[in-house]
């Protein structure tokens, strides 16, 4: 290891079993980067823009050596100035060991080098990318800069509609960065409120009713690897502090414990909301969503990558089909272009399951758009075409007299039940569309939590994305 200015940090960096040297200048740096036994250099300093400058020029110089930057006093842009021109990793904190360990990483990142050359590989051939397909230059373009931020440990934030394929894509940034620990997935949506903080952090045994033993949380179980976090949008505000403080710490405190673990944790969260405006609105914490926000990729829908469209159809239908040992359907033209003009509000993921019902009703037969319109209207609260004005219109059942109907063959407990559940449904799909979609504001109106109201969604079959735009 080669390092400019990181005198302090020695000690640290030999105990890991590193070699160690200095460079007071930037010209001695030089004249030692094309040593063979240098596999890292280490950049120290306060100016962030001048710092990604000499990231830059060491980068030119022997691209071969990963670049450090070392930036105790640092910023969320200066890291992104240091990964812009190249930078392995971003070290802020003036803490030794911790950069050690980062040092430690790197190093060991570089048995990974075969891993890239076949990412070039895939693109040059647009093959699929760790469990992804396509063929749009804008999805290659992202998965490129997954390779590229990968090894840094810097937090990401991934901004893409339902079904998009974020935690494939998180997935794949875990895989690339050379993490030893589990990869840990997690939906916030999922977590009783009340359990979020035991869930994230753990607790005691004995520290309320039916905690019988220690649990560990699910930082500590990602420990040395990446934790995702579903849905970040829907953490309860209550939480939100803790996790910020875990984030910065670095070490988190078990519910009912005394002191704090340290663990070495890389955050990577994903949401289909827009978090500026969550939190321009105070439903989310703004420094948490600095913290978070250090790298931002944004993954476009279906309909914004038409060539992908045909081009995943085609690769599911040949799965599906030999998955249930079929003939596959024939699409004519037709067929094609409903496909095409569809607007695949669920995405990827909407694509397959229509592809799979396809398979299996329609197998070794001709298939026009009339076939795909009856495959996806049992699946699509609303028509691609001639919609009403507006989504509680579209989303009402058509009411023959006023007031609620009865089945008098049911109990009046039963009637009573549905009812009040009909009102509901219809009652949050109207303040859904009043707020454009937008779950936190709709919880507000509606004097509930967001967790509720996303389990009552659920429940109700409403979408959150047809009330937008």
């Amino acid at each position: 290891m080669l390092a400019m200015g990181c005198e302090d940090a020695e000690p640290a960096v030999r105990a890991l079993g590193l070699r160690f040297a200095t460079a007071t200048t930037w010209e001695a740096c030089r004249d030692r980067i094309h040593d063979p036994d240098v596999r890292a250099l280490v950049l120290r300093g306060e100016d962030g823009a001048l710092l990604s400058e000499s990231v830059g020029r060491a980068r030119q110089e022997a691209p071969l050596v990963d670049v450090l930057v070392w930036a105790p006093n640092g910023s969320g842009e200066d890291v992104r100035l240091a990964l812009q021109q190249g930078a392995a990793d971003v070290i802020l904190g003036h803490a030794p060991e911790r950069l050690a360990k980062a040092v430690h990483r790197t190093v060991e990142r570089q048995k990974f080098l075969p891993r890239l050359q076949r990412f070039q590989a895939a693109r040059a051939g647009q093959l699929r990318f760790e469990g992804m397909i396509s063929k749009s230059k804008r999805m290659w373009e992202l998965f490129e800069t997954v390779v590229q931020i990968a090894p840094s440990g810097a937090a990401v934030v991934i901004l893409g509609e339902t079904g998009v394929g974020k935690e494939l894509l998180a997935r794949a940034i875990h895989t690339y960065s050379g993490r030893e620990g589990r990869f840990v997935a997690v939906n916030c949506g999922a977590i009783p409120e009340n359990l979020v903080d035991t869930e994230l952090f753990g607790h005691e045994e004995g520290t309320f009713t039916g905690a019988t033993r220690n649990k560990a949380g699910l930082f500590r179980s990602a420990d040395g690897g990446t934790l995702f976090l579903d849905e970040i949008g829907s953490l309860p505000l209550t939480s939100q502090y803790s996790f910020l403080r875990a984030l910065q710490e670095e070490a988190v405190r078990p519910i009912g414990g005394h002191h704090e673990i340290p663990v070495d944790v890389r955050v990577i969260a994903a949401t289909s909301d827009d978090l500026d405006e969550e939190a321009r609105r105070g439903f989310f914490r703004e420094d948490l969503l600095f913290r978070l926000d250090v790298i931002r990729l944004v993954v476009p829908p279906l309909r914004e990558r038409p060539e992908d469209v045909l081009h995943l159809f085609g690769h599911f239908r040949r799965k599906l089909a030999k998955h249930y040992r079929l003939e596959p359907p024939s699409p004519t033209d037709s067929f094609l272009e409903a496909l095409l003009a569809y607007e695949w509000p669920g995405n990827v993921r909407e694509l397959e399951n229509v592809t799979e019902r396809l398979v299996l009703t329609h197998h070794g037969k001709s298939i026009s758009q009339r076939q795909f319109e009856t495959l996806k209207r049992p699946y699509r609260k609303r028509p691609v075409r001639h919609e009403p004005k507006s989504v509680s219109e579209r989303l009402k059942p058509p009411a023959k007299r006023e007031g609620p109907s009865f089945d008098t063959s049911k109990t009046l407990k039963a009637n009573v039940e549905q009812t009040i559940d009909e009102l509901e449904r219809r009652y949050l799909i109207e303040v859904m569309e009043k707020n454009a979609g937008r779950v936190a504001e709709t919880a507000r109106t509606a004097g509930i939590s967001p967790r509720t109201l996303l389990r009552k969604m659920k429940r109700h079959g409403i979408d959150k994305h047809q009330f937008r735009g």
